[in-house]
């Protein structure tokens, strides 16, 4: 089988989403299919074919298209600047994912709800299309924002346009797949309320490949200071919505307990020089170790003694799940999936989503107990490794893909197309006056022409900017 697994983010650098791609990837090669990964680099501005040299220059796009979106023709553009960044990227993404090619695939495999609608948008030939969804879009951007704005409220972000942006991308996004594979059961039913029919939703849990963990854990760590404490360890990016500032709340009220241990932070972030400051001002900086960017997590909590996942929302983070096969169990936010990753008091512990004083308390108590964290650090490790199997996690994902191939082969035979060009036609959806084929405002040099040629032959003849599906139709209200 030739699989396509895209994603309009970066590839290599992002968190959970790289580490499904990279592991789903190694193990379908294994099983003899061709597997290529598609995603953006940060660092030249491109979008990617992986262990490939094919790219497409997206800052160049970018100021080709920039100059065509008036503000006074397309205000809902420019409603929020968020909307006009995020809009603008999807189309510099569909044309370099049109450049790059999207034939030759039994089946595309998208990473985030703007992949999978954008790659819906441009497919010129039906092509079966799934998407995982592996968050929630409008919900993680509320935590971007207060991290900006710490006055902004729920009922605030949701009455600004943005919200309804980032809800109607969402339900394009989950509209545009065959089907769409969920992690857990929160997120399965946030997918439902965007209008996702049941039977197109699939819940998989992510899994680990146990071997190569274990290998892994295996080598010689540098993260944890030898001191003769026990060790508190969080892993994972340093952001507001992580909670990690949470977290150093209540190591402040734990170090009125008891100074016995210290907190080894593995992750970057915004917030590192804020997390930094806020340690100072507990009076708890000589217990809190930031340990950068750290390549080999396993080794690193093989000399752990407690694991904290504090987010504020998180579906359902692989950092969890290495602590557990490191033999922790770990606490978690009681928010989002995470609950679901945990049996409380046998492979983990569920502390209130921002609450310092019980997650003090926790942890104050777990330190206390050798025998308690021996006890569920056996049972944690257990379930993770007969729960969380890589195997398995592979299996389900490829019965799903002959699922959505045999469903899409039928659906053809029938004369029904799932593809761009009956969105376009939908009603309502057709083109903004003055909206435009990119091929048409390319310039005319050599390179331009050619450019242009390639997007004229593989856009769809219908395809436009900007996009009236979201211009025209989306809702700055919670109702969306």
């Amino acid at each position: 089988m030739r699989i396509l697994l895209v994603t309009y983010w970066g590839l290599t650098n992002m968190g959970g989403i790289w580490t499904y791609m990279s592991q789903l990837a190694a193990k379908l090669r294994e099983q003899g299919h061709t597997v290529t990964l598609m995603g953006s680099n940060a660092e030249n501005q491109t979008l990617y074919l992986l262990d490939n040299n094919f790219s497409f220059d997206k800052k160049a796009f970018y100021s080709t298209l920039l100059p065509h979106l008036d503000p006074l023709n397309y205000p809902h553009l420019y409603a929020e600047h968020g909307i006009f960044s995020f809009e603008l990227g999807r189309y510099v993404f569909e044309g370099g994912a049109a450049y790059l090619g999207l034939d030759g695939y039994d089946i595309i495999h998208a990473q985030d709800p703007i992949a999978s609608y954008a790659v819906r948008r441009i497919l010129k030939e039906p092509v079966p299309l799934i998407t995982s969804v592996h968050g929630a879009l409008a919900r993680e951007a509320y935590y971007e924002y207060k991290a900006l704005e710490p006055e902004l409220t729920p009922e605030k972000y949701a009455g600004r346009p943005i919200w309804g942006y980032f809800r109607r991308m969402e339900a394009l996004g989950a509209e545009a797949a065959d089907m769409v594979l969920v992690s857990s059961r929160w997120i399965g039913q946030l997918v439902n309320e965007l209008g996702a029919l049941e039977k197109r939703v699939r819940t998989i849990p992510y899994g680990i490949d146990v071997s190569q963990y274990d290998a892994k854990a295996q080598m010689v760590s540098s993260v944890i200071p030898a001191t003769g404490c026990k060790v508190i360890m969080y892993a994972g990016r340093l952001e507001y919505i992580k909670g990690v500032h949470v977290l150093m709340l209540a190591l402040g009220m734990l170090h009125s307990l008891r100074q016995d241990w210290i907190c080894v932070l593995a992750g970057i972030g915004s917030l590192e020089e804020p997390l930094k400051a806020q340690a100072i001002e507990l009076g708890i900086a000589e217990r809190v170790v930031f340990a950068g960017k750290v390549n080999n997590i396993p080794a690193a909590l093989a000399g752990a003694d407690l694991y904290v996942q504090p987010s504020l929302q998180d579906t359902q983070p692989y950092s969890v799940t290495e602590a557990q096969l490191a033999g922790i169990a770990p606490i978690v936010s009681g928010t989002a999936g995470m609950p679901e990753m945990v049996i409380p008091g046998e492979t983990g512990w569920i502390v209130p989503p921002e609450d310092a004083a019980a997650l003090a308390e926790r942890l104050a108590a777990l330190l206390a107990d050798d025998q308690l964290r021996a006890r569920t650090g056996r049972c944690a490790r257990e379930w993770a490794a007969s729960c969380r199997s890589l195997d398995v996690m592979t299996a389900r994902t490829l019965e799903a893909y002959h699922d959505t191939i045999s469903w899409h082969s039928l659906q053809q035979a029938e004369g029904i197309y799932h593809n761009s060009l009956s969105m376009a036609g939908e009603a309502g959806a057709a083109s903004l006056p003055g909206a435009f084929h990119p091929a048409e405002v390319l310039q005319p040099t050599e390179q331009g022409k050619i450019l242009a040629a390639i997007l004229r032959h593989r856009l769809p003849a219908a395809y436009s900017i900007p996009d009236a599906r979201i211009l025209a139709r989306f809702r700055p209200s919670i109702h969306e």
